[in-house]
C-alpha cells in the first residue's frame, strides 16, 4: 500500500455475492453492503423488508400518518400555522414554540386581559395588519373570547395588573 492509499475492507455483495471493497468508515455504517448502485437497486425491488424501507409508517399510507401525528401534536400545529400566517403578511421576526409556551407560563396559562383559564390562543399586541412584528415580545396569550372581542384594535385591557410590568411591544 503506498502512501496515499487508503486502507479497504473486503466484504461479499449482499445481492450478488461478488467480492468487492469500501472505505473502513463507509462500510462500518450499512447494514448490507453491495458493489454497486446497481445490485443496491435490484436488492431494494426484489427482497428488502418493507419494514426497512425509509417511508414505511406501519403499514399505513404517509397521508394517515401525517394525520395521526398532526392529531398528537395540535400545539406543534397551531404554530406552524400562525408562523406561515405570519411570513405571508412579511411580518419581521418570528419566535419559537418554547418561547410561545414560556409566555403562557409566565401568565399562568391564564387568559391576559380577562385572567380567564381557558385555551389560549396567540395575539398580536401590535397586529401585524397594523405593521406589528411576530416577536414574541408583540403576543401574548388571551383566551379566543377576548382575541376574536380585540380583532386588529390595538389592545385596551380590562384587567392591566395581569400583564407584567416588563411586557415590551417590540423586541
Amino acid at each position: 500500500m503506498g502512501n496515499n492509499q487508503v486502507p479497504r475492507m473486503f466484504f461479499t455483495c449482499a445481492y450478488c455475492g461478488e467480492l468487492s471493497s469500501e472505505k473502513p468508515s463507509h462500510f462500518v455504517r450499512k447494514t448490507r453492503n453491495f458493489c454497486s448502485q446497481k445490485c443496491y437497486s435490484l436488492f431494494r425491488a426484489q427482497y428488502q423488508p418493507i419494514e426497512e424501507h425509509p417511508r414505511w409508517h406501519g403499514g399505513i399510507s404517509n397521508a394517515e400518518a401525517h394525520r395521526r401525528w398532526k392529531a398528537k401534536n395540535p400545539e406543534r400545529m397551531a404554530h406552524l400555522k400562525a408562523r406561515r400566517y405570519a411570513q405571508e403578511r412579511r411580518a419581521a421576526g418570528s419566535h419559537t414554540l418554547g418561547e410561545w409556551t414560556s409566555l403562557k407560563n409566565q401568565h399562568g396559562n391564564k387568559c391576559a386581559n380577562c385572567g380567564a383559564g381557558n385555551p389560549l390562543t396567540k395575539d398580536h399586541i401590535i397586529p401585524l395588519s397594523l405593521g406589528g412584528t411576530d416577536y414574541i415580545g408583540n403576543i401574548q396569550p388571551l383566551c379566543w373570547n377576548c382575541n376574536s372581542r380585540k380583532w386588529a384594535k390595538l389592545p385596551i385591557y380590562e384587567n392591566p395588573e395581569l400583564l407584567e410590568e416588563g411586557d415590551d411591544v417590540e423586541k
